[in-house]
């Protein structure tokens, strides 16, 4: 038996976790939106109007292989995993980890951006393959000192 819920396209960019940040992203790609295939895997979304009439919705696990699977893995050209904020930062950092080890261990040459909450797991993401990282609290450090000084460059 076939599930319904399995993406069958190519090309497609995955993204893992629903939160304000991917909101924002998909705010972005405005009309191009329609013309790039986007999956997106959450296990804790339950109200799927919210999201874009573009956007192909998976409920799984993304720490889960058969989660990838049934993105279409395989043939997606790229996949950003964003760590979730409900967890503490550790644990988010770890489970951003194993979705990308579930992720390159089902199609090893895709490539990934990931988002690190601490310095001391941007080893550890690397290591596990991530082709870039985010580490959150480097752009918003420097986004709160450029603001500081943007408009009174007196108090440097």
């Amino acid at each position: 038996m076939e599930d319904n819920n399995t993406y069958k396209g190519n090309h497609h960019l995955i993204i893992i976790g629903w939160n304000e940040r991917v909101k924002d992203l998909f705010s972005y790609f405005d009309e191009s939106l329609s013309r790039n295939e986007m999956v997106l895997i959450d296990n804790t979304l339950e109200e799927t109007s919210i999201l874009p009439h573009s956007i192909h919705f998976i409920k799984g696990d993304p720490t889960d292989p058969q989660t990838f699977s049934k993105a279409n893995i395989q043939h997606a050209t790229g996949i950003l995993i964003t760590a979730e904020l409900n967890q503490e930062e550790e644990e988010a950092d770890i489970s951003s980890i194993l979705s990308l080890v579930a992720s390159k261990g089902t199609n090893p040459s895709i490539y990934s951006v990931v988002e690190i909450l601490t310095s001391k797991h941007v080893i550890n993401a690397r290591h596990a393959g991530a082709d870039q990282i985010i580490q959150r609290s480097l752009p918003i450090s420097r986004l709160m000192y450029d603001k500081l000084f943007e408009r009174n460059p007196s108090i440097r």
